[in-house]
């Protein structure tokens, strides 16, 4: 019973570590892709909105939504946003999906 238990806190450190990591990567990855239109508080520059003559709006809206669509409009791209599909590693994008996750619902 006390090995389980040892081995389950173990796990459970190990997790959160790797959960941190993640965000620490989406973080990077966020500030090199994602900044300029979004912002560094995921709430939109609104410079570059009136640049693009588009809304951008807050990254809340996206942590709302389905992982699935979230993800399909990063890797794919969504007019003007450009597609990051090849420009990002399959360990990049869920980073900075998790981030996002994160920051939109702060």
């Amino acid at each position: 019973m006390r090995v389980v238990s040892l081995t389950l806190v173990v796990a459970l450190g190990l997790a959160s570590t790797a959960a941190a990591a993640d965000l620490e990567l989406g973080k990077k990855v966020y500030g090199q892709k994602c900044t300029a239109c979004h912002g560094p508080d995921g709430k939109g520059n609104a410079k570059m909105a009136a640049g693009l003559k588009v809304a951008i709006p807050p990254l809340a809206a996206a942590a709302a939504k389905p992982e699935a669509e979230v993800r399909k409009t990063v890797v794919e791209g969504k007019k003007p946003m450009p597609a990051y599909g090849q420009a990002l590693s399959p360990d990049e994008l869920d980073a900075v999906l998790a981030y996002v996750k994160d920051l939109g619902s702060k």
